[in-house]
């Protein structure tokens, strides 16, 4: 394994597959350990020059941050395809995942020679048409909606489709259940296309859209996103990926899954991230209440879709590391839904502001800090959503569809404290 364009050495990784079990052994590389730039690749991982093992009992058979680096169940699904259909073993979605694309910065290689090529390295020069540009998508969309339609007839007729391997190609770590891409802008960068499913009942791309826009106005430190319409029902989202700096430098990322250094899918809660901060983040006490904020916009919106591979971290230098920009973020209008990551262990999963509030003082954020942030946070959303969903171009149905993710109890409810603090 090695970091980086400058393929700088970061440690051996040892798979062993045995029928269904899969395990693997992890060890830092000597000159990394001794390196002034060197770094834990993730909190549970510490510099050390002891081995780490992992086996396919606890979720995932590779170590937590190269698992961040395999795609989930749409690109998942896609790779199957183009192998036939055949069962699948972690190391074969990662090394089937293109180099070029690999979330993050870690890259794989089968050899220490400095001259060996990075494994499933992409020749871009070659297979140019695996990446379309963002205004060449509709092969993609079309090949996405015959796929996601019938994947078996799409496996025995994609060696007849452009590139053969052409969907797959562009998927690469890709994750969700929602049909996606890369694509490259005319600069070169690298964005995520994502595009609708055939059950759809509204312009999803819109929301998404709509909510990240939101989230900056209410200060929080969102993903680029915008609006790319198709030749489909609805228009496709395009997010551009923050895993790469404005020169196309790779930069190393984790999610909160791994910063928690929790194993597969299991729950943590948002509380433990903070203390997880405080000795981890590059800036523990802003960095904590921007994830008080996310928590609050999570509940004001209805985003129920906060999974910890939902947030992630980017390496912030001197072995710490800061929030990425958020993603993945969609409100939810269908009433009833929890987070999927607890407040805390004692607060829980419900929508519930009042939950936060007692919660903060664990963000380091007074319950009179708390109570300002969530209302005025409230307010910004409730005087601003129709009008920025307006200026994206969405449907006046759509908008009606998606009200109640924005005008619900818990707007409401922030609204009404900060008044009542207010006048106090």
């Amino acid at each position: 394994m090695r970091l980086g364009e400058a393929g700088i050495p970061v440690g051996e990784l040892i798979i062993t597959t045995d029928g269904s079990r899969e395990t693997s052994v992890f060890k830092y590389d000597q000159a990394w350990l001794e390196d002034s730039r060197a770094f834990a690749l993730s909190p549970g991982m510490r510099l050390t020059e002891a081995p780490y093992y992992f086996n396919s009992e606890n979720g995932s058979s590779l170590p937590s941050p190269v698992a961040d680096g395999t795609p989930d169940s749409w690109g998942r699904a896609i790779i199957k395809a183009s192998l036939g259909g055949r069962a699948c073993t972690d190391m074969d979605f990662l090394l089937e995942s293109a180099d070029f694309l690999r979330q993050g910065a870690l890259r794989y290689y089968d050899s220490r020679d400095v001259d060996a090529p990075a494994l499933a390295q992409y020749d871009r020069k070659s297979n140019e048409i695996s990446i379309p540009r963002l205004i060449d998508l509709e092969q993609f969309i079309i090949e996405a909606r015959a796929f996601e339609a019938d994947p078996a007839q799409y496996r025995e007729n994609r060696a007849k489709m452009v590139g053969g391997d052409y969907l797959k190609d562009a998927v690469g770590t890709l994750g969700g259940a929602r049909p996606k891409v890369n694509a490259l802008d005319d600069d070169g960068a690298l964005w995520i296309v994502k595009m609708a499913k055939m059950d759809d009942q509204y312009s999803v791309a819109h929301a998404e859209v709509l909510a990240l826009t939101l989230a900056r106005e209410v200060g929080i430190l969102a993903s680029d996103a915008k609006i790319l319409p198709s030749s489909q029902k609805y228009p496709v989202s395009i997010i551009r990926r923050f895993d790469r700096n404005a020169s196309g430098v790779r930069l190393p990322f984790i999610s909160a899954q791994t910063f928690l250094d929790l194993p597969g899918t299991a729950a943590g809660n948002y509380v433990d991230i903070a203390f997880q901060m405080n000795e981890w983040s590059a800036d523990p006490e802003n960095e904590k209440r921007e994830l008080f904020k996310r928590v609050v916009f999570n509940i004001l919106i209805q985003n129920t879709d906060d999974h910890l591979r939902n947030l992630g971290f980017l390496y912030g230098g001197e072995g710490r590391w800061l929030l990425s920009p958020a993603f993945d973020v969609n409100p939810v209008p269908e009433r009833g839904n929890t987070l999927k990551t607890a407040i805390s262990d004692i607060h829980g999963f419900e929508l519930d502001i009042d939950s936060l509030i007692d919660a903060s003082p664990l963000f380091d954020v007074s319950e009179e800090q708390a109570v300002d942030i969530i209302g005025t946070m409230a307010r910004i959303i409730k005087a601003q959503w129709r009008n920025v969903a307006g200026r994206l171009g969405m449907p006046s149905r759509d908008i009606r569809y998606i009200a109640p993710a924005f005008e619900n109890e818990q707007i409401e409810s922030a609204i009404l404290l900060k008044t009542k603090s207010e006048n106090v």
